[in-house]
């Protein structure tokens, strides 16, 4: 379980990025934090992986503060997938998703691999498709196909927990639904837990199991119950006017973006369903 407690930090202590943050994220959840840009939301997963200042407030992973957990200690329960597709060498796909196998091996990247190291690291590029780009370099690669590399480094870490930083950036449909769709099938047979930064509203409608909304680094509402289901709380955040209904297989709800320009096409429509009925 990981819990926030009135967590306030950012690299400004006089004008934290986030303040007052609390919620907790059960094991085995699928939690998103949703919000404008700049609300704050790779602030907390910054915040949680202790790689920025806390000012006040408690960070628990498992009942214990995070920071009292070693690098290597966090990395063996804690895996990070951002948004960062440059890389220093000029590394194969594979040598990069063997990186992830750091926090299990005794001494030095790539010098010590065991069997089991190999068969995690085939194990998660073949679950994430990249088993086929083994051999090349990192940088050839497409948006998308560096965004499934970079989750298989990071499942190739064995984490019981797994932060996301916009997943399905420079994805197509397919592949976000792919990508998606895996995580969804790992947290159920893995128990993983998951806290994920989406941008797609509807996207976290479908697959997510509860919603943290932030504005201004502040929380501005948490519950898919109440952020789904009342459409004024999601207008007054993003500042934009929209209407939910339902998923038409699913049931869950979608938002639908209503375009200011397009007034005269909304007149028309409402009197057409008048007359029609």
């Amino acid at each position: 379980m990981i819990e926030l407690q009135q967590v306030t930090g950012g690299y400004d202590k006089k004008h934290p990025t986030v303040q007052d943050i609390s919620f907790t994220v059960q094991k085995g959840q699928f939690v998103t934090l949703l919000g404008p840009n700049g609300s704050g939301k790779t602030t907390i997963i910054r915040l949680l992986m202790n790689t920025i200042p806390l000012h006040k407030g408690n960070l628990l992973l498992e009942g214990k503060q995070i920071k009292s957990y070693s690098s290597i200690e966090l990395a063996k329960k804690v895996a990070v997938m951002t948004q960062e597709h440059q890389m220093g060498l000029n590394f194969t796909v594979k040598e990069i998703v063997s990186l992830g196998r750091y926090p299990h091996q005794s001494s030095g990247w790539f010098q010590h691999e065991t069997k089991r190291d190999h068969e995690i690291v085939e194990e998660m590029m073949t679950l994430t498709n990249v088993w086929q780009f083994r051999h090349h370099a990192f940088h050839e690669l497409s948006g998308g196909e560096k965004q499934r590399v970079l989750l298989a480094k990071a499942l190739a870490q064995e984490p019981e927990y797994l932060f996301l930083d916009e997943p399905t950036n420079h994805l197509d449909v397919r592949h976000a639904m792919e990508l998606l769709q895996l995580l969804k099938r790992l947290q159920k047979e893995r128990n993983l837990t998951i806290l994920a930064i989406l941008h797609d509203l509807n996207i976290a409608s479908l697959f997510a199991d509860e919603c943290v909304l932030l504005k201004e680094g502040r929380i501005a509402e948490v519950g898919m119950e109440r952020i789904f289901n009342e459409k004024e709380i999601l207008q007054e955040v993003y500042d934009v006017e929209l209407a939910l209904v339902p998923h038409p297989i699913v049931g869950k709800p979608q938002v639908m973006f209503v375009p200011e320009e397009r007034e005269d096409e909304i007149a028309s429509y409402r009197n057409y369903k008048k007359y029609s009925q």
